[in-house]
């Protein structure tokens, strides 16, 4: 992996994407300026959130799934899924964990809000909040919002032909910039919604033909 894309730092103390719930999490606090691989070019000023842009959830579709990686500080395991865009939202969910313990959740919804973006999020670690949408681009998005002299970002981008989803979270403050990057990896879904096979899976397994579907 990557340097840029290993765990930079953790505890935020006043905030958010598996988000920042999983940053305040994870050990260690750092600072870092390193970008986005192949992040556009915005000009925005870093310390500030910019403009909202315009877009809409139809195009992030390329975020649907479930994602996994592991933490290289402290080999916690970080979780995020995501829906498919429906209805003008996207639903999402975030759960990270070490040694068969939570660490922290976030609830996580993109919806859209006239011709662009908003990110609502609710960490383990703190109330809700939304987020604007300031850049948007094929493949990649970021979302910010400044709280006084405290700017929280948090950026996705599609890698790998789509296999790896590079999430990358700040909290500046000034010349302080406190953040993590991950790549998750997608992985199957099944394995986290239920313990039963499915029919098919099932049937392989014993020799026996799958069931008909009902009418």
């Amino acid at each position: 992996m990557k340097p840029h894309l290993r765990t930079l730092t953790a505890v935020f103390g006043a905030t958010l994407l598996t988000s920042v719930a999983f940053a305040q999490a994870v050990t260690a606090s750092t600072s870092s300026t390193v970008p986005m691989e192949g992040a556009p070019k915005t000009g925005l000023p870093p310390t500030i959130a910019g403009k909202p842009v315009p877009g809409t959830i139809a195009k992030l579709g390329w975020m649907s799934g479930c994602w996994e990686t592991t933490s290289e500080q402290d080999k916690a395991t970080l979780r995020e899924i995501w829906l498919l865009p429906k209805t003008g939202s996207m639903l999402g969910m975030g759960q990270i964990e070490r040694d068969g313990k939570s660490l922290g959740w976030e609830a996580l919804r993109l919806y859209d809000e006239g011709d662009t973006v908003k990110a609502w999020q609710r960490p383990s670690a703190r109330g809700e909040f939304t987020m604007d949408m300031e850049t948007f681009s094929e493949g990649f998005v970021s979302f910010a919002l400044t709280e006084g002299d405290t700017t929280t970002r948090v950026t996705y981008q599609r890698r790998d032909d789509g296999t790896t989803l590079a999430v990358s979270f700040r909290l500046i403050k000034g010349e302080n910039r406190r953040g993590a990057d991950f790549a998750f990896k997608r992985t199957d879904c099944s394995a986290w919604m239920t313990t039963v096979p499915p029919p098919v899976a099932a049937a392989a397994a014993t020799g026996a033909s799958p069931a008909p579907a009902k009418p």
